[in-house]
């Protein structure tokens, strides 16, 4: 087997990887197979601690990866190790159902959770392990909130401690893992070559995970690596994502639990927090497609790996493709409409209602129970997962336009916006202009460019075509 490094002694050694072409569809668990010179090449990947203080190592996911992510193996493997420990330790503290789960409340008065700060930790601490001081990261919270809470450190420190059996030693490794994403404590020395910009939103869709389980309350953990300004690699972990054509897909709301599901999840005790039939995650490469797996077969390998360096998991990648936008399985006036439940955020001035009137016609409204309008044809959940939707076919069009003045942050887009591109949809702005990430990290630039005023994305073609023009006449200009 030939080894690879990029030249760090704390940096993991990796095989060439070939993944057979017939892994389409989901299925199976996780598969062990043994590396034979005579049949293929496979890789693994091992984590090792960042700090010469600590002799344990991070486990390893030995797993295959798709052949077209060759070119981003190790950003990758890194990729999914985080977001999959982040994953995790989100799934555990999400309630059942709504809860009084303690919050915080920032300047733009969105909620922070325990789950957020356990989240960051965990993913920012992993993805350092490997990639110390020559990569950059961007985050969404900082530790101030925890350094004055004495007990608020102790639920976030016990929530890792449960789910997370890392090298996070102590609550000081914990607080410098969160601020690793601020900058703060950070030795960072860019690399000669490339500007390396990790961006974490450590999740996405608080509202949603405060919503419950039970009731479908939908976040993801959204990372994407930025090299020079082009989002390279991404990943999104949906911990409460229904997997497709599952029954939870078709109830409103959206992803909501049946009574069977609730009674199997409170009698389960196994070592596994994902069931079969919910928890997706969503990887992208720039140039080698978007793909998904089951959030349970990737914890298995976490959990039931064996200790020998040459067994290997050859695991069901599904390469996701947007509804083909040519009218063969759509026209536009049926595209779904996959939309945040915030619609005082998102959509604050009602403009989405009447860009679906334009597309669908006079009878795209409804009014449903409680008397609220809304599109007769669309999803609403929180959190990036709704690219994910996208990206396998499950809607067409996707809107976010927030109040005036506000400009979104990195992280809630550059992941979503890989997946959904790789996946052969479009991104854009509402003039259908490409979205600019060429000065992120650029003196820790954490924003996209000012005239941003909201994100379209779509399955492409004409059907972004018919959403650029619609917002166009609804506005009464090109804006």
């Amino acid at each position: 087997m030939t080894l690879l490094t990029r030249g760090s002694p704390k940096l993991a050694a990796i095989a060439a990887v070939l993944l057979p072409s017939s892994a389409a569809a989901f299925g199976g668990r996780c598969h062990s197979l043994h590396v034979s010179a005579s049949v293929r090449t496979l890789s693994v990947l091992r984590v090792r601690g960042g700090s010469s203080s600590s002799s344990t190592d991070h486990p390893y996911l030995p797993i295959s990866l798709p052949d077209t992510f060759e070119e981003r193996q190790e950003d990758v493997h890194v990729a999914l190790l985080s977001v999959l420990h982040a994953s995790r330790v989100t799934r555990h503290l999400q309630p059942l159902g709504s809860s009084d789960i303690q919050t915080l409340s920032k300047q733009d008065a969105s909620p922070v959770t325990v789950g957020d700060f356990a989240s960051q930790a965990v993913a920012l601490h992993t993805i350092h392990n490997t990639f110390a001081n020559s990569d950059m990261y961007i985050a969404e919270e900082g530790s101030d909130a925890l350094r004055n809470d004495e007990d608020l450190l102790k639920k976030v420190w016990g929530a890792v401690n449960h789910v997370h059996k890392g090298d996070l030693n102590s609550k000081q490794d914990l607080l410098k893992a969160i601020d690793f994403g601020q900058g703060i404590g950070e030795e960072y020395q860019p690399s000669l070559s490339k500007r390396r910009v990790w961006a974490l939103d450590p999740i996405d869709g608080t509202k949603g995970f405060l919503r419950g389980r039970e009731l479908g309350g939908q976040y993801c953990i959204a990372l994407a690596l930025i090299e020079d300004g082009e989002v390279q690699v991404s990943c999104l972990g949906c911990p409460n994502l229904p997997l497709p054509s599952t029954e939870s897909t078709k109830v409103i709301p959206y992803g909501a639990w049946s009574e069977n599901e609730v009674k199997d999840d409170t009698s389960n005790s196994s070592n596994g927090l994902f069931s079969s039939s919910r928890g997706c995650l969503f990887v992208a490469v720039r140039g080698g497609g978007c793909y998904e797996i089951p959030l349970h077969i990737l914890e298995q390998c976490l959990l039931g790996h064996t200790a020998a360096e040459n067994s290997i998991a050859d695991l069901p990648w599904k390469r996701l493709h947007v509804t083909a936008n040519d009218g063969t399985a759509k026209l536009k006036h049926e595209a779904t409409f996959c939309l945040g439940v915030e619609r005082g955020f998102s959509d604050p001035k009602g403009t989405v209602l009447e860009i679906a009137r334009v597309i669908h016609g006079p009878d795209a409204l409804i009014v449903d129970d409680d008397g609220i309008t809304d599109i007769k044809n669309s999803l609403r959940l929180d959190g990036q997962g709704k690219y994910g939707l996208l990206a396998r076919g499950d809607a067409e069009y996707f809107l976010r336009l927030p109040k005036d003045g506000y400009v979104d942050w990195v992280w809630d887009v550059a992941a979503g916006f890989l997946c959904l591109n790789e996946a052969g949809g479009k991104m854009s702005d509402v003039n259908g202009n490409a979205i600019d990430f060429s000065d992120i990290g650029k003196g820790r630039k954490a924003k996209l460019p000012d005239h941003v005023k909201g994100i379209f994305g779509s399955n492409g073609g004409t059907f972004h075509d018919e959403l650029v023009r619609a917002y166009a006449e609804v506005n009464g200009s090109d804006d």
